[in-house]
């Protein structure tokens, strides 16, 4: 059984390519080594001072995840938007990037400033920034997106 997990944080840590040598880089070695240990596929981004993060894999193991998140001192505003069972898997590894420094803000970041976006509007905005580079990916954790 697999469940799909959208969360999302403010980031209470320096964000961006420079500071993959700070906490930043520090969140994401301990994310990918934990999506390694326990198969969770998906990816996490940030923009313009947000975490945005889709996960896949065994409930049991989200939660997991998903606590130690919540409880983390580097993540504020922590909204866990989505928590369901889905029907097959999007993704076949869990990958990490993020805006461009400079970038404009994304439509998404300019409403999350006034009202909370649905999991729908986060998982679209994780794929699209995604896709246009990751920073880190692992190997792929499931033999097939299914």
């Amino acid at each position: 059984m697999i469940f799909r997990a959208v969360m999302m944080s403010r980031a209470k840590v320096a964000l961006g390519f420079g500071a993959l040598n700070g906490e930043l880089g520090r969140i994401i070695s301990c994310s990918l080594m934990s999506c390694v240990d326990l198969r969770l596929t998906g990816a996490l981004i940030w923009d313009s001072g947000y975490f945005m993060q889709v996960l896949e894999g065994d409930p049991d193991h989200l939660r997991d995840f998903m606590e130690t998140v919540a409880r983390d001192g580097r993540h504020q505003d922590y909204r866990q938007l989505e928590f369901v069972q889905a029907m097959r898997r999007e993704y076949q590894t869990w990958g990490v990037g993020g805006a461009r420094t400079g970038s404009k803000p994304a439509a998404l970041i300019k409403k999350a400033k006034t009202i909370v976006p649905t999991a729908d509007e986060v998982r679209t905005h994780v794929r699209h920034l995604i896709s246009s580079g990751v920073v880190a990916e692992t190997p792929p954790l499931v033999t097939a997106a299914a």
